[in-house]
């Protein structure tokens, strides 16, 4: 979603005070089924993140004139990029310490497709492979053929990726000893012999002239190359995790109505031909959200597991572990980054800040402009609006007495608004941070 009026004030801060100390390494979290997760036995383990929109600090602003321009690109789509080096730094910290046998990564690596990140990334998730955790990406509508690919430090377009230099950098990463798909940067990687890994591009970045484009699609030779393959895998009764950066299934009702572009073209059938396949469960991203939902094609059921993004709110990540026919899945959020923030505030703090202020501007915006809401009324309905999409970006979503009311009031004036509130505060069946899935 595009975001107008963020606050200045903040970015000109943590831009002149962000400072590298020694990354905080946190302990390993067993919270959640502590009993399984403590077990002695070896259990595959699997972590997700999504939409990193890596940003290399070289491609940071180092002048005034710098900060305004990336603080112009953040009114329209506020991340942390300033702050996407520590974060990242973060989660591969928490990963070297959690040891999964895995990372998946659907999407959105960078910003804008610069190369330079591209590379910079590369050479970090050399630090998850030498300590012996496989990494997997797949490209987002960001990370190819990206007009908009910019360097604030220089004022200046800088060079993008084509597909074929993606498959070059991330050639250790998900496209080595891997079953290539020929039309896309699709591919499949047998992680066991029990279990496969589709990883899916269903970017659109052939067609970008001035800017990404947001929605995605399956080509049609992709899906057919996709039912070819895993026949075998049907067959021999090899499950497979399939991975693709747009989702495959509404995660709010009426998301594709409200905020079309997040799910993929001819969903419907997409998610007839996954099931078919035999796949059960896709990770997905691209919106930003913490949030799992379920598809019911025939008697089979396909659950799509979106995975937050690093740099918006609440920088979640997964852990993922297998036992038997159960896949149980953890959510953690990044808690703390090794940067000064402004006022000597906590990250959680200045990322909550952060993002209400800018979604505050964006819904203010929307709702004059879209909806023809008066000035003072849509002064008053954007904190309502803010508070929804964050509790939707979070997972587990509850609507409360307090967004019960704001519904009942809103109800009044338009019901179509009041629908698109109750609608991001209503999470859709299935648990979005700690769950467990079984197999059929």
């Amino acid at each position: 979603m595009r975001i107008k009026n963020c606050l200045t004030v903040m970015l000109l801060l943590v831009l002149a005070v962000s400072c590298s100390k020694d990354v905080l390494v946190p302990e390993p979290d067993v919270n959640f089924d502590e009993n399984f997760l403590k077990s002695a036995s070896p259990q595959l383990k699997i972590a997700v993140m999504s939409d990193l929109h890596y940003f290399d600090r070289i491609l940071l602003p180092t002048t005034e004139a710098g900060v305004e321009a990336l603080q112009a690109y953040m009114a329209q789509d506020p991340k942390l990029l300033d702050l996407s080096t520590y974060i990242l730094d973060q989660v591969i910290a928490a990963l070297l310490a959690e040891h999964p046998n895995v990372v998946l990564i659907p999407g959105d690596l960078t910003k804008d497709g610069e190369k330079i990140s591209h590379q910079s990334l590369a050479k970090l998730f050399k630090k998850l492979t030498n300590a012996g955790i496989k990494v997997f990406v797949i490209p987002g509508n960001h990370d190819i053929n990206n007009p908009e690919s910019y360097s604030f430090s220089s004022l200046a377009p800088t060079e993008t990726i084509t597909a074929d230099e993606f498959a070059s950098i991330y050639y250790e990463f998900g496209y080595k000893n891997s079953i290539r798909d020929d039309n896309s940067l699709s591919y499949i990687h047998k992680i066991n012999g029990k279990l496969w890994l589709l990883g899916i591009d269903a970017c659109k970045y052939a067609q970008n002239t001035t800017g990404p484009i947001v929605s995605g699609e399956i080509k049609a030779e992709t899906m057919e190359w996709i039912k070819s393959n895993l026949a075998e895998a049907k067959e021999k009764n090899i499950q497979v995790l399939a991975m693709v950066h747009h989702g495959v299934a509404e995660h709010y009702v009426g998301q594709n109505q409200l905020d079309p572009g997040f799910v993929v073209d001819n969903q419907v059938q997409v998610a007839k031909d996954f099931s078919d396949a035999g796949i059960q469960v896709v990770f997905t991203g691209h919106y930003h959200a913490n949030d799992v939902t379920a598809v019911t094609v025939g008697d089979k059921t396909l659950y799509d597991v979106e995975t937050g993004s690093l740099v918006s709110w609440p920088s979640p990540y997964r852990l993922l572990r297998f036992s038997g026919n159960k896949m149980f899945i953890d959510t953690r959020n990044v808690t703390a980054v090794a940067a000064t923030l402004p006022g000597g505030m906590d990250f959680v703090t200045y990322s909550m800040l952060f993002h209400q202020t800018c979604l505050d501007g964006y819904f203010n915006y929307v709702l004059q402009l879209k909806y023809g809401v008066p000035p003072m009324s849509a002064a008053t309905l954007a904190p309502w609006f803010r508070d929804a999409i964050m509790a939707h970006y979070a997972g587990d979503e509850v609507f409360g007495p307090v967004p019960q009311g704001q519904y009942a009031q809103l109800y009044q004036l338009s019901q179509l608004l009041a629908g698109a509130l109750g609608s991001l505060y209503t999470d859709l069946p299935v648990a979005d941070n700690q769950l467990s899935l079984q197999w059929k």
